[in-house]
């Protein structure tokens, strides 16, 4: 401990001598550590971060996958379970003191301002599994948890009560009023506490009030169905790999009476992300992301290695002297790297800092420009144990892999030559070699961030550019679940009837139409049809529109007609598909009057039109196979309105806001206009393109200001042998094309080596360059002759420099 001390002493005696290499140093890697730092914070708050329970190291989760199934519902992802699969762990598991179920359901909020809530619907013992207590009241009782919609009680979440209520302290026995009901309060939640999922909760329910939630479902008795997630609490001394082996047992009981099928179950520490069809996405962008920022941190370390490498010339009598007095190669190794170990704590404890602070700022308002659906996550952006660990770790790497290689380099020095401030003191021909390589590194790297910023741009205005095939400027539309609101297919058509009547009424507002798949909003709905005359099922994409849909959004019928008003009656079996569908279906043929049938119905339905390709279901490719139906009765549940207005949107959503309250003031509408819907899929482009401009400018910046280092070095390093040359009759021409050559070399293969390495990263970003090849030539070239210029210039100042040495201070140059 001593010797340590004397070290970091003595390290600091001599970074008090160079201030502007260790503040330089220092804010270089600050930036790399912090940007690491804060993607790894929203990794860890979602996906590796524990929930806010007691003893949460006692938590798991409880997802599984199924194979061999021949028939499986969905509501939520193909992980969760049926409440029987979840009974059947509750009560014959070995390993649990309790295992909870739980299911998120949309809520409208009652009152004189209608709001969305997150509910979620849970058995009996969620709260005494994952809390035990409650800030108020209580959890739900065993006789809450019977007949089903018997007990219609809730328990709010602690931020709920504080942002709706006040924090009334006698909130408990009062009633709140959610999709038209009347629910009890019997408790509130644990402060901090949203839930064991990623979404956060507003209010929880007792399972028994699924109908009521959810309407129109019987979801606790389809053993087919897969819609609770499961969380449980591990009794004292049992281990994952026990949970795991007791729980397969009665997995392996269930698939015995079910032939063919086979259960995986995925039990692991409780975070928000664990379900396996989420988690594996998540980390995949994650590594991707720390990926692009690392390699701005291994730049900084090459530039700092090469800066280390110029200093060890500055100090090799001092260290000749060391060696001379008793020194070990090996003690001068350990003193070297405290110094480059203390660049590297101070620049992490400074990243960590500045990341902590950013992400303080930018997730709320990044979270603010998000659906409002997934608004409801909440992320732990706060530093932890794992998150000090991870920025020490890579600070701790970071400084051993910048410093470790000079710090061998200095140590192997020539004693006599040294000692006698001759040049030449370092033993061995490697230095030269090796800033080289370091410079090849850089380059390599930067032109990778730079390729790839380049064309997530180019994917980012070809987003821009892309005609979706139908009008958007103009166009509101508002979505409204009037199954959550109690709504009958009836009352829902005759909703809409009315509503429409309303709307078309109003000064300003051209058209009124209705689609139960809003363009572009992520929603889709699939069916399979079975094509007259031949065998099989084909999927589909399909979407149940108005008789005027076509002529709202301005998309053209190539053939035949559109949908009449007649037609939006029960009975009714007309469609319309697009091109690509006609050419799919019927190559060469004319698809007009051609016959589908869906599953389920026996009824074959003619096509009567067929519609230009539009981009609805995605933006990076045309809609195929697509078909479109009436909106029949049976579809009104689940239809949103469109409005073409001439007024603008804001007298557009407040025509359709004051219309729809009305008719019923207690239906909740959300009023968008199209076009945020193509903003919604540019954002990730927008994002990521901005981060990796960011980093490629950085890495830029790095890349030619160790090229100038480097070259500035050199230029000093062979001043005598200028001096030789021109004395011997090179003339000025001769020493810059010289020094530029021997600058320009590590360019070159580092460009090389870039250009292989872009073309393998291309690759993972070819989902969003939106018909942008992945090996862009404009892209490609663009970057590396930019990248060229830019080192040429490096270059050019230390060469031009040398050009102005007078030889005859050269010859006497030591």
């Amino acid at each position: 401990m001593g010797v340590l001390l004397q070290d970091l002493r003595y390290s600091l005696r001599m970074l008090r001598k160079a201030p502007g290499f260790a503040i330089v140093a220092v804010l270089a890697l600050a930036f790399g550590i912090g940007v690491n730092g804060a993607i790894f914070t929203l990794l860890n708050a979602l996906a590796l971060r524990p929930l806010p329970v007691k003893n949460s190291g006692e938590v798991v989760t409880v997802y599984q996958t199924m194979r061999g199934l021949k028939f499986r519902n969905v509501h939520g992802t193909r992980s969760y379970l049926s409440y029987p699969e979840y009974a059947a762990y509750r009560d014959q598991n070995h390993v649990f003191s309790g295992l909870a179920a739980y299911s998120a359901a949309q809520l409208t909020l009652g009152g004189p301002e209608l709001r969305p809530l997150t509910g979620f619907l849970t058995s009996c013992n969620y709260f005494p599994v994952l809390t035990g207590s409650l800030t108020l009241g209580r959890g739900f009782l065993p006789e809450e948890c019977g007949a089903p919609g018997a007990s219609p009680v809730v328990v709010l979440s602690h931020a709920l009560w504080k942002r709706q209520f006040a924090a009334d302290p006698g909130i408990l026995g009062k009633s709140i009023v959610l999709n038209r009901g009347n629910y009890t309060i019997v408790g509130v939640g644990p402060e901090g506490f949203a839930g064991a999922s990623v979404l956060g909760a507003d209010v929880w329910a007792p399972l028994s009030m699924q109908e009521q939630w959810i309407h129109d479902r019987q979801f606790l008795s389809d053993p087919d169905l897969s819609w609770l997630e499961v969380a449980g609490r591990l009794k004292p001394g049992t281990t994952l790999t026990a949970a795991r082996a007791d729980l397969a047992v009665i997995a392996g009981r269930m698939d015995a009476g079910s032939p063919g099928r086979k259960t995986t179950l995925f039990i692991d520490a409780a975070t928000l992300m664990n379900n396996p069809e989420g988690r594996g996405p998540v980390l995949g962008i994650a590594a991707v992301v720390l990926a692009a920022v690392s390699l701005v941190l291994l730049i900084a370390c090459a530039n700092l290695a090469n800066l280390l490498l110029a200093r060890a010339v500055v100090r090799q009598k001092e260290i000749a002297v060391r060696l001379a007095v008793g020194a070990s190669r090996g003690r001068l190794v350990r003193q070297l790297l405290t110094e480059s170990m203390m660049l590297a704590l101070a620049g992490g404890a400074l990243g960590l800092l500045a990341a902590w602070g950013t992400l303080r700022i930018v997730y709320p308002v990044v979270m603010a420009k998000l659906p409002q659906e997934v608004q409801s996550v909440t992320l732990n952006v706060n530093p932890d144990l794992r998150i000090l660990l991870y920025s020490l770790l890579l600070a701790l790497a970071t400084g051993a892999g910048f410093g470790l290689i000079p710090a061998l380099q200095a140590s192997n020095v020539d004693l006599n030559s040294a000692l006698k401030e001759a040049g030449g003191a370092f033993r061995g021909r490697s230095r030269g070699w090796l800033r080289g390589s370091l410079v090849t590194a850089q380059i390599a790297v930067c032109l990778v961030l730079l390729i790839a910023a380049g064309l997530l741009v180019r994917g980012l205005q070809a987003a821009q550019s892309i005609d979706p095939g139908f009008e958007m400027k103009d166009v509101a539309f508002a979505g409204f679940d009037l199954n959550l609101e109690g709504y009958d297919q009836a009352r829902a058509a005759v909703f809409h009837r009315q509503l429409a009547g309303r709307l078309a009424a109003q000064p300003g507002i051209d058209e009124v139409g209705f689609i139960d798949s809003v363009p572009l909003s992520g929603s889709r709905r699939g069916n399979a049809v079975a094509i007259d005359g031949r065998e099989g099922n084909y999927p589909t994409n399909i979407a149940h529109i108005s008789a005027n849909y076509f002529q709202l959004l301005a998309v053209p019928i190539i053939r035949g007609r559109a949908f009449e008003a007649r037609e939006m009656k029960p009975g009714t079996h007309v469609i319309i598909v697009t091109e690509s569908t006609a050419r799919r279906f019927w190559p060469g043929e004319d698809p007009v009057g051609k016959h589908l049938r869906f599953g389920g119905d026996k009824v074959y339905s003619e096509v009567v039109g067929i519609v230009k390709d539009v981009r609805s279901s995605t933006l990076s490719a045309v809609d195929d196979p697509f078909l479109y139906l009436p909106a029949s009765p049976e579809a009104q549940l689940s239809l949103s309105v469109l409005v073409h207005g001439r007024t603008g949107f804001a007298a557009t959503a407040k025509a359709i806001r004051d219309e729809t309250r009305a008719l019923d003031p207690n239906v909740l509408v959300r009023v968008e206009r199209l076009e945020a819907n193509l903003d919604l899929w540019q954002l990730p482009l927008r994002i990521l393109s901005s981060l990796g401009f960011a980093l490629g400018l950085v890495g830029l910046v790095l890349a030619s200001l160790g090229i100038y280092g480097v070259m500035a070095y050199a230029v000093t390093q062979r001043t005598k042998e200028i001096g030789i040359r021109m004395t011997m009759g090179a003339g000025r021409r001769d020493v810059f094309q010289l020094i530029l050559a021997q600058a320009m070399r590590p360019v070159a293969a580092g460009v090389v080596l870039g250009l292989a390495g872009s073309a393998a990263a291309s690759g993972v970003l070819s989902s969003l360059l939106f018909g942008v090849n992945r090996f862009d030539p404009v892209v490609f070239a663009g970057v590396s002759i930019f990248l060229s210029v830019v080192a040429l210039v490096a270059g050019y100042l230390p060469a031009e420099r040398a050009t102005r040495i007078d030889p005859m201070a050269a010859l006497r140059h030591q």
